[in-house]
């Protein structure tokens, strides 16, 4: 008799060392040509299930593991990851791990199984043909992202598992995500999606699995923000003026005659497609960047005249990926580090951690916590620091509702204590929820700016723009 076409998991449980289990007898199967979507809030297990598959946990992260897991029929679970890589595909939650080429074109490259010209086609099918010859240093955090989901397709496996695999990417990349998988299902390949929520792949998921009781409740986002009345007292604390930028002198201008002003205690959101510059407006405001022409000024500071550790006592930055910058062993000593470093002490480590709840994580090591959690606490060390101005870079990536509305809260404490917050996101929901004013944009250049209602209300403009329109529920409640 054949065997099932499928990948099948049997009474899979996890857990790492001294720690309670992750996963407990989880059992699912996904068939060729099928998408199952596991959806879970942020620690449900995502990640782990992701690395239990692909092999990384038992052959890279040391962990206690039980049940088994089938590719056609055959038991794969004590096979090496190298041994799966024909069977099974991975896009892991932090991607930037899968870069392997030092240009895009090489990186595609390594990946290639059969005809060159495949290469030429995932390059236009991904919007990367530009890029062809960049360093993949060079890219944004969505368009890093579509290379590794390119390369993937690329080395032609099996079965695909995808983690978050809408972190980071605007609303076409969403768009080509979901044509991605509607392409790897009429190939006869079976896909797993591990999310936090499915917007934009609704309609190419054929079956969903609840990884844990999400917090989903109709208290998250239903209102609009009303914009503070800023009636001159509010000054200018943030000014671009005129800012051109670009990372080397063979380049494009990055950045293209950037004119801003963000004013002191606001809420201040930055939307548009990957590529067209958020990340980089955002490294200028603290002088990680300057300008290649014009000026940032920041509470009367002209950024290209100070060092960028001296504007870390002024602005301080959540960034993505935080794993990167994680140098503690423990989750209180990671809160407390920058802060411990500019001489302030550990007076606000305890509260920070509270407002984005950790606290009962102090003791435990960074490297436990899930993506969500990660992000959390490095906005806690951030927050330990007690900036005038703090700077998130899409605050929102793998984050239950639960603890969307936990981020909320901190931003409007922060803001109503006088602090002002910009916020790097793709979010429509959120930022309509928190921002009181927003700028939106496009190849470089500011496309829009102005009240978030009024400008994410326009239909036309968020096509134009190629951001993520208002959720039907959302819209709703503000029409």
């Amino acid at each position: 008799m054949e065997a099932l076409r499928a990948l099948e998991v049997m009474g899979l449980s996890c857990r790492y060392p001294d720690s309670d289990w992750i996963l407990k007898d989880l059992s699912f199967y996904v068939k060729a040509g099928e998408a199952l979507a596991i959806v879970g809030p942020s620690g449900s297990g995502k990640t782990t299930l992701a690395h239990c598959i692909s092999g990384i946990i038992p052959n890279r992260i040391s962990a206690e593991l039980r049940g088994s897991i089938k590719v056609d029929g055959e038991d794969i679970s004590g096979s090496s990851i190298r041994e799966r890589m024909d069977s099974i595909g991975i896009v892991l939650q932090n991607y930037e791990l899968q870069i392997f080429g030092l240009t895009v074109e090489e990186d595609l490259e390594i990946s290639l199984r059969g005809d060159r010209g495949n290469i030429e086609w995932v390059l236009e099918f991904f919007g990367l043909e530009k890029y062809r010859d960049y360093y993949t240093h060079e890219l944004s955090g969505g368009l890093k992202h579509k290379l590794v989901i390119a390369s993937m397709m690329l080395s032609d496996p099996k079965y695909v598992v995808m983690d978050d695999p809408l972190a980071n990417l605007d609303w076409n990349g969403r768009r080509i995500i979901a044509k991605t998988i509607e392409l790897l299902k009429r190939d006869g390949k079976g896909i797993v999606v591990l999310t936090r929520k499915l917007r934009g792949l609704e309609d190419v998921i054929d079956r969903v699995i609840h990884l844990r009781q999400s917090y989903e409740s109709d208290g998250m986002m239903r209102e609009a923000k009303i914009p503070r009345m800023c009636n001159g007292h509010y000054e200018p604390i943030i000014e671009f003026r005129g800012v051109y930028f670009k990372y080397n002198k063979d380049r494009d201008y990055v950045l293209k005659d950037i004119t801003l002003s963000i004013r002191k205690g606001e809420v201040f959101a930055i939307m548009g497609p990957n590529g067209s510059g958020k990340t980089t407006l955002m490294k200028h405001i603290n002088g990680l960047l300057k300008p290649s022409r014009g000026s940032v000024i920041v509470k009367g500071i002209d950024t290209r005249r100070v060092s960028s550790a001296s504007m870390s006592k002024l602005v301080g930055m959540v960034f993505q990926d935080p794993e990167r910058y994680f140098v503690s062993e423990t989750v209180w000593d990671e809160a407390a580090f920058g802060a411990r470093n500019l001489g302030l002490g550990e007076g606000n480590v305890t509260e920070a951690l509270r407002m984005l709840g950790l606290l009962d994580r102090k003791d435990d090591s960074p490297s436990s916590l899930s993506m969500g959690e990660k992000i959390r606490l490095y906005a806690a060390s951030v927050l330990a620091m007690n900036p005038e101005v703090i700077v998130f870079d899409e605050p929102t990536t793998g984050q239950d509702e639960e603890t969307l509305r936990q981020i909320r809260e901190v931003i409007e404490r922060l803001s109503n204590s006088g602090k002002t917050v910009v916020i790097v996101t793709h979010d429509s929901d959120f930022t309509l929820s928190v921002a009181d004013r927003l700028a939106v944009l496009k190849d470089g250049t500011v496309y829009a700016e102005g009240d978030p209602l009024k400008l994410l209300s326009d239909d036309r403009l968020v096509e134009e723009a190629g951001i993520e329109p208002l959720s039907v529920e959302v819209r709703a409640n503000v029409s």
